[in-house]
């Protein structure tokens, strides 16, 4: 008999795929054992119909089947909790008790309620998510969305990025996007400005409107504050960064209701954002670190996981280690 049956990379990628399996199984059952009191939140953005492409794209999205098995997994294997509930089931959970998981959104996004909120009813799991009502005034677009349409229609020119002091040589979307989040907000203004003047006549609607923001509330998802105008907090002034913790959540509430957690944008926070936070009224505070949660972190500096992306195997893999590691979190 021949060897053509032989395909090396496609049996490489079993053995991965079985050996991920095998050692994350191993580590939910060895900490579910344990007493441990730790939790895991889980952070998402976009969810579309093909999986996006991080090395060029600024928020690149996860594939809605690769969405739904992470569900079923998160379904099987761990106790699936709303965000606001996950340290008070971190502080209950007893030895041999599944171990709980939060699985939150951040940024007003369409998909939330075409792909996201779906996926998440049909899987009958809770989720949270994390919105700044930005879209409520009317048509609107985040200003990474500006810059990914004008980067994909060739209109982020070399001068323009000379004027953000950037060598158009070496410039990609994503070192862009990496410069205009940490321009001072007056200067990101300007810097969205410029890329709604390149789109002109391109004023399409990328956030989630009145409509569906309450479509989300009316469907049971927990609703969390995200700040009104995307800024990293860490960057502002004091009076700054009060005014961030308020604006527009009064109007964001009208239409959801009270909200009692709040999302960091770009996933950064430090201990004077966690007072402010505090001093807000907010309940809890998400940041974005990797770091699973125990039952003594800051309760307004808690850590959210990106999903692992890659081979089958690699999200249940990075959840379960990061649960594994809770002498490392807070």
């Amino acid at each position: 008999m021949g060897d053509a049956w032989w395909d090396e990379g496609a049996m490489h990628s079993i053995v991965v795929r079985t050996t991920s399996a095998a050692v994350a199984w191993a580590l939910r059952v060895w900490v579910r054992s344990s007493a441990a009191r730790v939790g895991l939140a889980l952070c998402y953005h976009r969810i579309a119909e093909h999986e996006g492409d991080p090395s060029r794209e600024v928020s690149a999205a996860v594939a809605i089947r690769e969405f739904e098995r992470q569900l079923r997994h998160l379904r099987r294997s761990y106790r699936v909790v709303a965000a606001s509930d996950l340290m008070t089931a971190v502080k209950a959970r007893r030895r041999g008790a599944r171990l709980p998981v939060a699985v939150t959104f951040d940024d007003d996004l369409p998909s939330h309620v075409l792909h996201a909120a779906p996926a998440l009813k049909r899987a009958r799991l809770p989720g949270t998510f994390f919105l700044s009502g930005a879209g409520l005034s009317g048509p609107f677009s985040f200003w990474w969305q500006l810059l990914q349409r004008a980067w994909e229609r060739g209109l982020v020119d070399p001068k323009m990025l000379e004027g953000w002091n950037l060598d158009p040589r070496e410039a990609s979307v994503r070192r862009v996007a990496e410069t205009m989040q940490a321009m001072s907000p007056a200067r990101r203004r300007a810097a969205a400005d410029s890329l709604r003047a390149a789109l002109d006549g391109d004023t399409r609607d990328e956030t989630l409107g009145r409509d569906g923001i309450a479509a989300l509330a009316r469907s049971g998802f927990e609703i969390g504050f995200h700040t009104l105008e995307h800024h990293d907090l860490t960057s502002l002034s004091p009076d700054e960064l009060d005014g961030a913790m308020r604006t527009g959540r009064t109007e964001l509430e009208q239409v959801v209701g009270p909200t009692s957690i709040i999302s960091y944008p770009h996933g950064r926070a430090d201990a004077r954002v966690g007072s402010a936070a505090g001093a807000a009224g907010f309940r809890f505070g998400f940041r974005a670190d990797g770091r699973a949660i125990t039952d003594e972190c800051d309760p307004y500096l808690l850590g959210r996981r990106y999903p692992a992306r890659g081979r089958r195997g690699r999200f249940e893999l990075d959840i379960a280690r990061a649960l594994s590691k809770a002498h490392q979190t807070c």
